[in-house]
C-alpha cells in the first residue's frame, strides 16, 4: 500500500516537472518561454488568449496581439517569432482580411516583427526539432502581406 503510494506521489511529481519544462503553446504554436516568463500571470492569460483568438480569425484580438507590449531586445524577436507562427496558421489571405483597417504606423511594426521572427525564430522543415529552416524573409514567406505592409494606404 505504501508502495503505491510513493508511485504515485512520484508519477505526479515527474508529470509537474515534464509539464513545467515544455514551453506553452496555443493551437500547436509555441510560445518561448523566456517570452513567457516576461508575463506576469494575468498578461500569460491574456497573450494566450488573444492567440486563439487570432487563430479563431477575431480582427481586434489579432491587432491586439500584434501591438502587444514584448519588452523589447530578444523577446520581441520571440513575439515576432509567434505572430509569424500565427500567420503561417491562417494564411496570408486571411491575415490581409483580419487586418485590412490596420494603419500605416501598425502596419510598419507588424512587419518588423515579422522580419524579426522569421529571422530568428525556430522553423522546422520535417517536424523534428532539430531540423530548422534558414533565412527566411517576409519576401519570400508572405510576399502579399509584406507588399500591403509596406504600402500607406489602405
Amino acid at each position: 500500500m505504501f508502495f503505491g503510494q510513493v508511485l504515485n506521489a512520484l508519477g505526479v511529481l515527474v508529470a509537474s516537472m515534464w509539464l513545467a519544462s515544455s514551453p506553452p503553446k496555443v493551437s500547436e504554436i509555441p510560445i518561448r518561454q523566456e517570452l513567457f516568463n516576461f508575463f506576469d500571470g494575468q498578461e500569460q492569460n491574456a497573450y494566450k488568449n488573444l492567440i486563439q483568438q487570432s487563430i479563431d480569425g477575431d480582427s481586434q484580438a489579432f491587432q491586439t496581439l500584434i501591438k502587444f507590449d514584448c519588452g523589447g531586445a530578444s523577446f520581441c524577436y520571440w513575439h515576432g517569432e509567434v505572430l509569424a507562427k500565427v500567420t503561417y496558421q491562417l494564411g496570408e489571405e486571411q491575415v490581409l482580411s483580419l487586418l485590412k483597417d490596420m494603419n500605416p504606423a501598425d502596419k510598419s511594426s507588424f512587419r518588423h516583427l515579422l522580419m524579426a521572427g522569421l529571422e530568428y525564430g525556430l522553423f522546422s522543415t520535417d517536424e523534428s526539432p532539430t531540423s530548422k529552416r534558414s533565412k527566411l524573409t517576409i519576401e519570400d514567406e508572405f510576399p502579399r502581406l509584406d507588399q500591403w505592409l509596406q504600402s500607406s494606404a489602405n
